[in-house]
Parts: structure tokens; C-alpha cells; sequence
């Protein structure tokens, strides 16, 4: 397939990010090898950039981190400190973008950037939204995921500097109800946010 022809095929799908599985269907070839090929005579042309091992984008759209994140690890939404600080509640920007899976935990360094995947009990992965291209929790539910993991020492809390003006405390009181742990429960009440 032409150069030009494979750009037009790329932009035509409306996405930003193309494993070599996609790079395969959408370019119609039948071989891994070959599409492998394809992809490293793209990215070399500039048309793709790679954002790590069989994992492109288009060189001229390349997608936000949170977009990044989700198609990484799927399933997985952005949670804890990178939604915290998303709106607003935490003021400080994390350096790693943080996500939650009901997959097992892991860590992926792609370009300069780190995104970590914590686990989280598939009863529990919900109250997350899309926004602009990517999933997120919502405000309440990483407050309350981030909770869940400061619980059980899986992270390190500071409620004293979290800005909690735009939280609907109703909705954040139901949120964690629905958490069948007694160690979360008390951990919670102790922060008295509620």
C-alpha cells in the first residue's frame, strides 16, 4: 500500500492509536510480519509515531496521556491521583498516570511517560464516565478508590490538602456504601469527609 493511501486509510477510521493488530485490519494485510514491515516503513516516513513496542499513532495527532492510558491496558480507567488532580481535588500534578483495572496490577513506561495499572475487584470497577476520548472515574468514585487503596497501605493519603468544593457528598456517601470492607469502611469514617 502507498504512502499517501495508507495515511488517508489511518485518518479515514477517526483514531488515534493503532496496535499492529489494528495497522492489519485496517490496511487489509494478512501477515504480522508484513504489517510489522508496514509500520516501520511508516513511522520512518513520518507518518506514525510509536509510543512503544506495537502501539502507533498518527505522527501529526498524537493522543493525550489519559487516551494513551486507557488503550494500553485494557479494560482500565484513569483513577486516584491523575483523576484526582484532573478536577481539581488534588492540586498537585502526578508525574505517573494512574489508572484501575480488574486485571492483574502492572506498569508500563511508554516514551518518557509511566502509567501504572492498580487492581481493583471487579465488583468494584464502575462510576467512570467518557470524556473528550477517554474513560475516567468520576470525581466521587476516584476519591473513593483512592481511599480504598490508601486502606490497605496500597498508597499514601493527604485529605488535609485535597480541595473537596465540587464533590456531591450524597453521591459520595452512596459510592462507598457500596464497599463490602470493613477496613474501608472505618478508614473512611476516620476521614470524616462526609
Amino acid at each position: 500500500m502507498k504512502k499517501l493511501e495508507a495515511l488517508l486509510t489511518l485518518q479515514k477510521s477517526k483514531r488515534d492509536i493503532f496496535s499492529l493488530n489494528d495497522l492489519k485490519k485496517l490496511l487489509r494485510i494478512e501477515n504480522n510480519n508484513t504489517a510489522y514491515v508496514q509500520a516501520n516503513r511508516l513511522t520512518s516516513d513520518g507518518i506514525l509515531g510509536r509510543i512503544t513496542k506495537g502501539i502507533y499513532c498518527l505522527k501529526d495527532t498524537r493522543p493525550g496521556d489519559f487516551e494513551t492510558a486507557n488503550f494500553l491496558y485494557k479494560p482500565s480507567y484513569i483513577s486516584l491521583e491523575s483523576a484526582l488532580a484532573y478536577y481539581g481535588i488534588l492540586i498537585q500534578t502526578p508525574l505517573t498516570i494512574t489508572s484501575v483495572t480488574p486485571k492483574r496490577a502492572k506498569k508500563i513506561h511508554a516514551g518518557n511517560r509511566e502509567f501504572t495499572y492498580s487492581h481493583l475487584d471487579q465488583k468494584y470497577y464502575s462510576g467512570y464516565i467518557r470524556e473528550q476520548g477517554f474513560i475516567i472515574a468520576t470525581p466521587e468514585k476516584a476519591l473513593i478508590d483512592t481511599i480504598f487503596f490508601a486502606g490497605y497501605g496500597r498508597t499514601v493519603i493527604h485529605p488535609e490538602e485535597w480541595v473537596l468544593t465540587g464533590i456531591d457528598k450524597k453521591r459520595l456517601k452512596k459510592l462507598s456504601e457500596k464497599i463490602e470492607s470493613r477496613i474501608f469502611r472505618n478508614y473512611f469514617k476516620s476521614l470524616n469527609i462526609c
